[in-house]
């Protein structure tokens, strides 16, 4: 395989598609819904566990035009 279609192939291999509104909104609320049940969870060291999933739903809530504010309200509700 040459340079030229190694660069093809990695190309079309890293293209992704576009998560629909509804595949990102049904990810945040599954991320709200792990999110409280480690939080609630008192066994174990969670926190980077949780600070890995609160990053998560912050992007996800970006993407779907949430505020801050509102994040975490669903996130701690």
């Amino acid at each position: 395989m040459d340079t030229k279609e190694l660069i093809r192939h990695q190309s079309r291999s890293n293209v992704e598609k576009m998560r629909s509104s509804h595949e990102v909104l049904a990810r945040y609320n599954l991320n709200c819904q792990q999110y409280k049940d480690l939080k609630n969870n008192a066994s174990g060291n969670n926190r980077e566990h949780l600070l890995m999933i609160y990053t998560e739903l912050k992007l996800l809530g970006w993407v779907l035009g949430k505020s801050e504010a509102v994040i975490v309200r669903d996130a701690n509700a």
